[in-house]
């Protein structure tokens, strides 16, 4: 689900996240070592700071508490909801989540089948506003680019053809599979319960997510997350991609299957670090080979940056349109 949004919506609704083709990916690895509906509002609700708020960090606690009650009647009111705020609950609270309100981290993300391609960033989200600045780092197939959304509008430095995806749809795209389970949270969202399905040995509770209409800019984006009977701990998700850029014409990419491992507590939370994701059987309902590597490193919680820090940098390419990409 891909989090461009027109100013009406972004009043209305709370802020967060995507998916991916460039991501029609998947990954593998990281470390070789190592049908219910619930709520159909939009998905920003907090407002951005305020033009004369000089930095953006974390929100005051009576937002937090607000959103916190809100997301919980909600979703406890839910057969299928329910299952995922246990989920977020066990990997350490939504109120903890929502209190940091900016995340920063490390995403290398290494196509097995086309190195040529690895995409390797820094990541800052003011995941309240759906604010997000990514820096490339060493070993990335981008001439050190720097690209962004600053709610507005999508940008680039030093230009377009420097980084392997367009800066639209790649901006948070990191964002939302690193918020998971956290971001599943956002009004806008629907729950289906799925019958329960197994999984490397383990018979996982099933939950689908979709989007009500006109929810950023790819509503028809789909999740399917594989929740630990037992532990309530988020161990894979199936996602589609139908990102208008790449599909002009409707549609959306084959499933994938993203695992979820190599936990880390930070602040409280539980955060995985390695996202490997693998072509995706729809009739044997199984995975198949890995297909990228994708590791998350140096993830801290609740920084404070200027309130520039997401706007476009002088001579930066800047678009409000979605760019086909193919």
């Amino acid at each position: 689900m891909v989090w461009a949004m027109n100013s009406t919506q972004r009043q209305m609704m709370f802020g967060m996240t995507v998916l991916l083709l460039a991501f029609g990916i998947v990954a593998a690895g990281c470390g070789e070592d190592r049908s219910a509906t619930a709520g159909d509002s939009a998905r920003i609700v907090a407002p951005s700071p305020t033009p004369e708020v000089q930095r953006v960090g974390p929100r005051p606690t009576d937002w937090v508490a607000q959103r916190v009650a809100s997301s919980r009647e909600r979703m406890e009111a839910d057969r299928a909801a329910a299952l995922v705020w246990a989920c977020i609950e066990a990997h350490g609270g939504l109120e903890s989540w929502l209190a940091k309100s900016t995340l920063a981290f490390d995403f290398d993300y290494q196509p097995v089948a086309q190195p040529e391609k690895r995409m390797h960033t820094h990541n800052d989200v003011d995941f309240w506003s759906a604010h997000a600045r990514q820096q490339e780092l060493d070993g990335g197939a981008g001439e050190r680019a720097t690209l962004g959304w600053d709610g507005e509008s999508a940008w680039i430095t030093p230009d377009p053809s420097a980084f392997p995806s367009p800066a639209r749809f790649w901006a948070l795209t990191p964002y939302y599979f690193v918020g998971m389970p956290f971001v599943a949270a956002d009004p806008g969202t629907h729950y289906e319960r799925l019958p329960d399905a197994e999984l490397d040995g383990t018979s996982y509770q099933i939950v689908k997510l979709t989007y009500g209409h006109g929810v950023g800019d790819a509503p028809d984006d789909y999740y399917v997350l594989y929740i630990h009977p037992e532990t309530h701990l988020l161990a894979a998700l199936r996602y589609v991609v139908s990102f208008p850029g790449f599909f002009p014409e409707g549609g959306h990419s084959p499933e994938k299957l993203m695992r979820y491992s190599e936990f880390t507590e930070v602040d409280s939370l539980k955060m995985a670090q390695c996202l490997d994701t693998s072509a995706w059987n729809v009739e044997e309902g199984s995975a198949g080979d890995v297909v990228t590597r994708i590791a998350v490193s140096n993830i801290t919680l609740g920084q404070t940056w200027p309130a520039d820090h997401f706007a476009p940098p002088p001579g930066a390419t800047v678009t409000t349109e979605i760019e086909a990409r193919h």
